[in-house]
């Protein structure tokens, strides 16, 4: 299956990059070690912020879950350390990130819990591995995800799908520990529900304070430009805050954060998080 809808990640430079975790802050779950290769899909305060979320809510964790666009397996890896669960699948579409989850997997001892295929989404790209997709379908207690931003629509089109999807694995009362940066705004996310109706939004996991939406990184202007062009085509509209007192500021919408950006080079300013949302099957089967 394949999707219009283009991915936009940062990409590690020619060097890689190594990051690390401690016990202490893994909240018990021991050190971590990712190591990231040229090309591969470099971790980012939304990735940081993902893996806060995983660390401190462990007890809503158990069995088997997947992780949605693993990247480097960081999210899976962190998720497999946890007694409770069982195991996980990383679905990923590059090749090369594939490769770097499981020796990334390897490195932090967590093989034999985790497995990480190539996918489209939820679409693996082997008949082989569309049957161990199959076997996953309506018992997978547990999705973590970290969309990257879509384009050809107003960017919050892979955070749709991603909930779609999980309600053909989830169990009832499964949750979706789903990366939502604040600047996509509150009609956005609480339209959610809609969106992917059977699913409640049960608030945020993780979140960071005031943080710039850092336009020196090539994957956030464009992100910016395609948000800016969603609201001249009348779409809802974006929320940032400038960089003075911002808890007091009116917010500023995508538009005015790319003029301001290109008049004084100034970042506006976001929150990255994390929120829940549960499945109730009930609720799909009386639609």
């Amino acid at each position: 299956m394949h999707h219009d809808r283009k991915r936009q990640r940062l990409i590690n430079p020619a060097g890689g990059e190594k990051v690390t975790f401690t016990a202490a802050e893994t909240r018990g779950l021991g050190d971590l070690e990712f190591i990231q290769p040229p090309r591969t899909f470099a971790l980012t305060p939304a990735s940081v912020t993902a893996l806060r979320a995983v660390f401190d809510h462990q007890d809503s964790l158990s069995g088997s879950g997947l992780d949605w666009g693993s990247g480097v397996g960081c999210l899976a890896i962190a998720a497999a350390r946890i007694p409770r669960v069982t195991s996980v699948v990383g679905l990923e579409i590059t090749a090369e990130n594939v490769l770097a989850a499981r020796d990334n997997a390897a490195r932090n001892d967590v093989e034999a819990k985790v497995e990480f295929l190539r996918a489209d989404s939820y679409a693996a790209a082997t008949a082989a591995r569309g049957e161990v997709m199959a076997g996953l379908q309506g018992t997978t207690r547990f999705v973590l995800a970290n969309p990257p931003a879509s384009s050809g629509d107003d960017g919050f089109g892979w955070r749709r799908e991603v909930l779609r999807g999980a309600r053909d694995f989830l169990v009832d009362g499964g949750v979706v520990f789903l990366s939502v940066s604040l600047q996509y705004g509150n009609r956005r996310i609480e339209g959610l529900e809609k969106d992917a109706h059977g699913f409640r939004h049960e608030g945020v996991l993780a979140s960071t304070d005031w943080a710039p939406f850092d336009l020196t990184r090539p994957d956030l202007l464009t992100c910016l430009r395609l948000y800016a062009a969603e609201e001249t085509r009348g779409g809802c509209p974006y929320e940032f805050h400038r960089g003075e007192a911002p808890g007091s500021s009116e917010p500023l919408s995508a538009s005015g954060a790319l003029l301001r950006f290109e008049e004084t080079g100034q970042s506006p300013l976001t929150k990255w998080q994390v929120r829940c949302f549960r499945l109730r099957t009930a609720e799909i089967h009386r639609r």
